[in-house]
């Protein structure tokens, strides 16, 4: 399928959104992501990221990758995203605006992204929580 700028027919969006996730409830939402997954890849999600500033300046974003607009927003209206989102964990963050782009260039490294994806899932087995900002987010 030929990319065209602008419009649904890219094959592949990547969705950026700052989230405000107070420190009480940093590792909840961590293990929500985490729980969340496999319905979220039953309706074609193809990653979701959660970075962090390397600092305690900045916000928590979350990067979402979908194949295409339309699977994001069959997703969207999906029972399964408001059974997901109904819940203590998902209340207590502060979702900023989605922002979706096309992807019209550049590449995935997947066995790399595979080797570095196990290796992070062993590490953060074994390794407490990065301490993270307690300050409050502005809107």
């Amino acid at each position: 399928m030929q990319q065209v700028r602008g419009t649904k027919e890219a094959s592949m969006i990547v969705c950026l959104r700052t989230v405000g996730v107070p420190a009480n409830e940093r590792h909840r939402y961590l293990d929500w992501i985490a729980e969340g997954r496999k319905t979220r890849q039953d309706h074609g999600i193809l990653a979701e990221l959660v970075l962090e500033p390397a600092s305690s300046e900045g916000e928590t974003v979350v990067i979402t990758i979908w194949p295409s607009h339309e699977v994001f927003d069959a997703w969207v209206a999906t029972p399964d995203r408001d059974r997901l989102t109904a819940s203590a964990v998902h209340a207590a963050v502060d979702y900023r605006p989605i922002t979706c782009y096309d992807v019209v260039g550049g590449y995935l490294n997947v066995g790399g992204l595979a080797e570095v994806a196990d290796a992070y899932s062993e590490v953060r087995s074994q390794t407490p929580s990065r301490p993270h900002s307690d300050k409050e987010e502005s809107p």
